[in-house]
């Protein structure tokens, strides 16, 4: 595309060199190639990109786009006064705005977001045309395998590629989760959603948005922003539910399992271990459905899943075989089974309520005693270390605490930090060793016990001081089962 047509009837003051052949939008100046337009966006914790203009200029980038002046740069430059707000509005453009060919459906919430966003995808799918998916499990269109991101929600030169990539492959509609972090650092800016759903909102994300508040009022982004023919899809049973539907325009439908005046709610349910049954209340009649996923925290998934699809007009017939034939979600309540007499689940569940409704699902599911493996991220809240610890204690007959992602700090100071929100010692077993930890438990277990490894979920890989090592939970578990 040419510099003149991206820019055209912006408000850009545009310096040096005239007009250009542009290849890529890049905001990473590593990522740079001959002909590439270099946006030098600031905010969040990551560095001021004006400080790589130079790089990206010697890779090759043909236009910068900064936010003062910069001199002596050989590239034609554009000055605006926000780069990042300007970012996803020359990213839509470069791509030939996909989003508008689109209906686009975003997941927002502490907890829940992968699987809802998953389970729209399926339905969606399933109705016919083709479905796309953005989110943690990478980026999938119709029945293919999701390709790994670098972000939940990626940046907006990547996001718009990939829809843009959804489109040409013939998909119609896209369910992406929309995380905390792409709002308030406006990745997703410009992209008219058609359904946005809210899962929950918990303690999470607080070392970058600083305040809960904060942290609401990001999420509360995604709805200020739908149009007045949107739907809104709320979570009654969570608090934020309320603020949320003042903050939007849009038109409103609710879901739940304890509030009965959701819009869809669970009339009854039968959970096994491996499916969950049950018969749900909604504004185009009662629906049966039967699920792979099980936990109480799933049905509630499930649910925001079935508002969605309704709000899009989805036939029941395919709500229903959407439900019903989604695979498992990786790392979400995954059931680990090697033959052995007792159970084994791996969760991506790392923060307080996370941890909490996990355990309180599996405890559902428990004949005999419920086993907890887990840790805490380094470099991240540290508030929400002890809150775990206590939350583990109190409802897991024993616990192992070990390393999650430990980064750059101590693994045995985040086990010290755990450790203080527990009242006791006695059936807490620590070891920094990860691996370690989980073949203890393992050990531990006898038939009827159930085993949750939590934290990672479907991670193949943990952060060290030194670096990333290859580490899968799922893996690691199944290679101890077999061992045994």
């Amino acid at each position: 595309m040419r510099l003149a047509d991206l820019l055209a009837g912006y408000p850009v003051e545009v310096q040096g060199g005239g007009d250009r052949d542009i290849e890529r939008i890049v905001s990473d100046s590593r990522q740079a190639v001959p002909d590439a337009l270099f946006v030098a966006i600031r905010g969040g914790q990551e560095e001021d990109r004006h400080d790589f203009v130079a790089d990206a200029v010697a890779r090759g980038a043909a236009a910068i786009m900064v936010e003062c002046e910069i001199d002596c740069v050989p590239a034609t430059r554009i000055l605006v006064d926000d780069c990042r707000q300007w970012l996803p509005r020359l990213a839509s453009r470069f791509y030939g705005e996909p989003a508008r060919q689109l209906r686009c459906v975003g997941v927002t919430g502490t907890n829940g977001k992968t699987t809802t966003a998953w389970l729209l995808h399926r339905i969606l799918h399933t109705s016919k045309p083709a479905s796309a998916y953005i989110g943690t499990m990478g980026f999938a269109v119709g029945d293919g395998a999701a390709l790994p991101n670098a972000n939940t929600t990626p940046e907006a030169p990547e996001l718009h590629r990939l829809l843009r990539i959804a489109r040409d492959q013939d998909a119609v509609s896209v369910a992406m989760e929309v995380s905390s972090h792409a709002l308030a650092l406006h990745r997703t800016d410009g992209i008219d959603f058609d359904v946005a759903v809210f899962t929950n909102l918990t303690r999470d994300h607080l070392d970058f948005h600083g305040t809960f508040q904060n942290y609401l009022d990001a999420k509360g982004r995604l709805f200020d922003g739908l149009a007045a023919d949107a739907t809104a899809i709320l979570n009654r049973d969570d608090a934020s539910w309320r603020v949320l539907s003042e903050r939007t325009k849009s038109h409103v439908l609710t879901y739940g399992l304890e509030d009965l005046s959701a819009d869809v709610r669970p009339v009854t349910v039968s959970k096994e271990l491996a499916q969950t049954r049950c018969r749900v209340a909604s504004p185009i009649g009662e629906i049966d459905v039967v699920s792979p996923l099980t936990g109480h925290f799933n049905l509630s998934n499930i649910m925001a899943a079935l508002a969605g699809g309704i709000a899009l007009g989805v036939e029941v017939d395919a709500l229903r075989e959407g439900i019903a034939q989604v695979p498992r979600v990786p790392g979400r309540f995954e059931h680990i089974d090697e033959g052995q007499a007792f159970g084994v689940l791996v969760d991506y569940a790392h923060t307080p309520a996370g941890l909490q409704t996990v355990l309180e699902a599996a405890r559902e599911l428990t004949q005999g005693r419920l086993m907890c493996v887990f840790g805490c991220g380094g470099d991240r809240d540290a508030g929400k270390r002890p809150l775990m610890g206590r939350i583990a204690e109190e409802l897991a007959d024993l616990v192992f605490l070990t390393s999650d992602n430990p980064r750059s700090e101590s693994p045995e100071q985040i086990l010290d930090e755990i450790l203080q929100g527990m009242s006791q010692t006695r059936g807490i077993h620590a070891d920094v060793d990860r691996r370690v930890a989980i073949e203890e438990a393992l050990s531990e277990a006898r038939a009827g016990d159930l085993v949750v490894i939590a934290g990672k979920g479907d991670e193949p890989y943990q952060l060290l001081a030194d670096g990333a090592v290859d580490f899968d939970d799922r893996q690691v578990a199944r290679e101890l089962l077999r061992q045994a």
